[in-house]
């Protein structure tokens, strides 16, 4: 659900603003055209790869991190952050947009939540980012690629890949100075035409955060195998996630009045399969499966009235389940690459809870939804260092209307090694999310999908570990839902436009220095407040490596945004800024060793209304590096 006017996503009471994503340059990142073309699986089944951002392990290993939110909030044009402690709801807007427009993969498999009160957006808490290769982020509307759900971006989380050879081993184990702890295993071995790999992960934040804390753990396992000119490759993702956290909206652990915690259990069951031709092969035929669940057992205590009106206590248990069939040819034709296919797509969600006003409520749902579709794709490189990219979609729902979606966009590189212009238009829509249709005190299976439509233009330019970028965006969306108070519905009625400019830098300097940052200047222009989203973000980091050491420092910053919070009603949050120091030694050839401060100078800023940021917390990390076994 969109929500209530001036709050953010995660519960029935927030509002879910706008989002899309985008990322130029950054530490660790990686320009999509260097990726093994086996491996580029987002925004484009013909290869075409401007717009699309990847962030390798090494930018991953940097943040030092429990949470790819972190890592997500350095690449331009996002806001990524949790609205609670490590135990709180995701926030991820992308240039301006609602978290909820956002698809979220992993290796493939859509992780959208459609039963959750959020609009359909993703719980991070539920991925360890160590068990990460790599972090592609589309930032152009790509529902022409994807369908519902890719209204603004694509993130896709791209898993460890097996090793090739002999029987390869990992691990990494850290603890801060605020009682929470994490580790993580691997192991990979492959043969003459495949390997597999196993990692294990756990997350326990400990007590030392009074807005509320997580348990994770999670098993994942990869499989490859080449038959012939074909590819076969299997995903299998388990993860349990234990979360507490002061209600959204409540005032956190500053203003709630009402100290009781909400307790979150999640069950994620994932899988994929997929069968793909040589990349290089002149015609490339793939097939593809993913099937998905998640179990969900959310108990919500009531938020006591303060400015704004009270929230009952709410108790839910959603259970939701996803296959996706996908088929598709491409053709390499001389100067031109084109593909087509077709997809199937089921999705089956419950809903079991109460509300308590006084009287208990029962609030029940449980829907399905098939759609069938049809894609094409093409792209023509002539000589001149032009290339042309297009895509056409059309999604036809079950029993509901059809959707048509567009993409296109044009490059041109002047002269070899000179920079890249590029210019890019798309539409793009979401289905209304099963809770929004199907929930009886507020749903309204009336609803219609929400639509967009992207615009971006810039230049990047990379040599020599040098890179350099510039983008504008203009973004407008349309029918957004949101909850009317005066019918107490969801109803299709906001239009909101996002405008802003990007630019990013990553400078190599001699003796192992470098130098890097990147910023975002954004116009919004909406009836309502968007919560969480300031006018301007940015960092900067200087980062050095030499020998057997590695040191970063980086600075965060963010404009004062608008917020919102029942005890206090809208309000503005100041800015802040923030840094993060850390030094990596590899010790031994079995050993690194490293060691992080975190929020350097003690501030306590709030990304939302009444809760925190931690204060100053110092990070040991020991990691046995990827090694071959003996």
């Amino acid at each position: 659900m969109t929500g209530l006017p001036c709050s953010r996503p995660g519960h029935a009471r927030g509002l879910v603003g706008i989002a899309a994503l985008a990322g130029l340059c950054l530490p660790g990142a990686v320009h999509a055209q260097s990726i093994d073309p086996q491996l580029v699986v987002t925004g484009s089944r013909t290869g075409d790869t401007v717009g699309l951002t990847s962030l390798g392990t090494a930018g991953i290993a940097d943040r030092q991190s429990d949470s790819l939110l972190d890592v997500l909030n350095d690449v331009p044009g996002v806001r990524a952050f949790s609205t609670g402690g490590p135990g709180g709801g995701s926030f991820l807007s992308v240039r301006g947009g609602q978290p909820n427009f956002t698809m979220v993969q992993l290796d493939g498999i859509r992780l959208n939540d459609p039963t959750n009160s959020a609009g359909e957006s993703f719980d991070f808490t539920l991925l360890d980012p160590q068990l990460v290769q790599r972090i592609d982020v589309s930032r152009i509307a790509d529902s022409a690629i994807y369908g519902s759900d890719a209204l603004s971006g694509v993130v896709q989380i791209v898993p460890r890949d097996p090793a090739s050879g002999a029987l390869v081993t990992g691990a990494q184990a850290w603890v801060d100075t605020l009682a929470g702890s994490a580790a993580s295993a691997s192991a990979t071995g492959g043969w003459g035409s495949g390997g597999a790999i196993v990692g294990l992960g756990h997350r326990d934040s400990g007590r030392g955060d009074p807005a509320g804390g997580l348990r994770r753990d999670q098993a994942l396992t990869r499989f490859d195998q080449h038959i012939g000119d074909y590819r076969l490759s299997a995903t299998v993702l388990y993860a349990h996630s234990l979360a507490r956290d002061f209600p959204e909206d409540s005032g956190g652990p500053d203003l709630a009045i009402d100290r009781t915690l909400e307790q979150r259990r999640t069950t994620l069951v994932a899988t994929a399969l997929a069968l793909r031709g040589n990349a290089e092969a002149t015609i490339r035929p793939a097939l593809s499966a993913s099937w998905s669940h998640l179990d969900a057992d959310i108990d919500t205590p009531a938020i006591a009235p303060g400015v704004l009106s009270g929230v009952p206590a709410e108790i839910a248990a959603n259970r939701f389940t996803r296959l996706e069939i996908v088929a598709d040819v491409a053709a390499r034709l001389g100067v031109l690459t084109a593909s087509a296919g077709a997809a199937v797509l089921r999705e089956d969600g419950t809903s079991t809870g109460s509300i308590d006003y006084g009287v208990v409520l029962p609030v029940r749902f449980a829907l399905t939804r098939v759609t069938h579709s049809g894609f094409a794709e093409a792209s023509l490189r002539p000589l001149g260092g032009i290339a042309v990219n297009a895509a056409l979609r059309h999604d036809q729902l079950a029993g509901g209307t059809g959707v048509w979606t567009g993409r296109g966009g044009v490059t041109w590189q002047p002269m070899p090694g000179g920079p890249t212009l590029f210019s890019h238009i798309a539409n793009g829509y979401m289905l209304p999310s099963l809770y929004a249709l199907g929930n009886p005190l507020v749903g309204d299976p009336a609803l219609k999908p929400e639509r967009s439509r992207a615009v971006e233009a810039g230049v990047e330019w990379q040599r020599d570990g040098n890179r350099l970028a510039f983008s504008a965006f203009d973004n407008r969306f349309h029918d957004l839902i949101d909850f009317d108070p005066t019918v107490f519905h969801l109803v299709n009625r906001d239009a909101v436009s996002a405008r802003g400019i990007e630019a990013a830098a990553t400078v190599a300097l001699d003796h192992g220095w470098s130098l890097g940052g990147a910023v975002t200047r954004m116009w919004l222009d909406s009836t309502t407040p968007l919560t969480g989203r300031p006018n301007w973000n940015g960092n900067v980091h200087v980062a050095w490596d030499r020998h057997a050491w590695h040191a970063r420092i980086a600075v965060r910053g963010n404009s004062a945004f608008d917020d919102s919070a029942i005890p206090t009603g809208a309000v503005v949050t100041p800015g802040h800024l923030a840094g993060d120091a850390e030094l990596r030694w590899n010790a031994t050839r079995h050993l690194d060793v490293g060691l992080a401060v975190l929020n350097m100078a003690n501030g306590h800023w709030h990304d939302a209304v009444g809760t925190p940021a931690l204060g100053r917390s110092v990070r040991l990390t020991l990691s046995v590096p990827w090694r071959t076994a003996s």
